[in-house]
């Protein structure tokens, strides 16, 4: 069995990287990603020897994959392959707050979006919306909308939200719209490596027709998908104290 392939499957990547997270002789695979010149580690992680996200990333198995434009070219458009975020029982919802979602895909990504604010406005952004639930009644208290916020360039994208003021103490983040849609909006657009445009950028990550995963049609939202490098799932479904049950973001409410 070859080191490495060239397919978007997860087994592609190298295989002396370390899985679910875990360092391997030369780092994780999560942060392997696709270039014209082959297969890439992400800059300044902990194997590469500082702590510069800017560097130029290092090309880590040289593979041309008999395509002009390279591996990345003949992967075609890029794959959102999964999603991460922090555990916290203690998210403000006061303005103080930030909630992060940071998605990884199989290239580098160039986002063009208007700047992060801390509101709800997604004019120009390229953005993730999502609900706010009660924990009695399990009912919507307000919308976040999560708006890009740092990673073009790299294969690991920061979706950035501030909590509502509406948002209720000991309660929970859900979905939105039944598929947690990632949407581009005016100006806002995604590309990869070989400028093609990443369609995982404006469409459905859970639901029946999803366009993410490594086969670009799985969900990477769910109570049996797991989150980047992690044994621990992205949902899990929880009861409110007087009534409903939704699927919520594992591990996290509101202060």
């Amino acid at each position: 069995m070859p080191l490495w392939g060239k397919s978007t499957s997860t087994e592609s990547r190298p295989k002396w990287l370390g899985n679910d997270g875990a360092e391997g002789a030369s780092g994780r695979k999560e942060d392997a990603h696709a270039v014209p010149g082959g297969w890439a580690m992400r800059a300044g992680q902990p194997n590469s020897g500082n702590d510069n996200t800017s560097a130029q990333v290092e090309i880590i198995a040289c593979l041309s994959a008999g395509h002009a434009t390279g591996l990345s070219g003949s992967l075609g458009a890029a794959n959102l392959l999964s999603v991460d975020f922090t555990a916290t029982t203690t998210l403000a919802h006061d303005g103080s707050g930030v909630f992060d979602l940071v998605y990884t895909f199989d290239e580098a990504i160039t986002i063009t979006s208007a700047a992060w604010s801390a509101d709800q406005v997604y004019s120009n952004k390229v953005y993730v919306g999502v609900q706010c639930l009660g924990p009695t009644d399990m009912a919507n208290d307000g919308v976040m909308n999560l708006q890009y916020f740092s990673g073009s360039g790299t294969n690991r994208l920061v979706f950035r939200g501030t909590p509502p003021a509406a948002a209720v103490t000991d309660g929970y983040i859900a979905d939105l719209n039944g598929t947690y849609a990632m949407a581009t909006d005016g100006s806002s657009a995604a590309v990869d490596a070989n400028g093609t445009t990443v369609t995982a950028v404006d469409g459905d990550h859970d639901g029946s027709t999803p366009v993410s995963g490594v086969d670009g049609s799985t969900a990477i939202w769910g109570t049996d998908v797991t989150k980047t490098g992690s044994s621990v799932n992205t949902l899990t479904t929880t009861a409110g104290s007087s009534s409903g049950s939704v699927a919520v973001l594992t591990g996290v409410q509101f202060a």
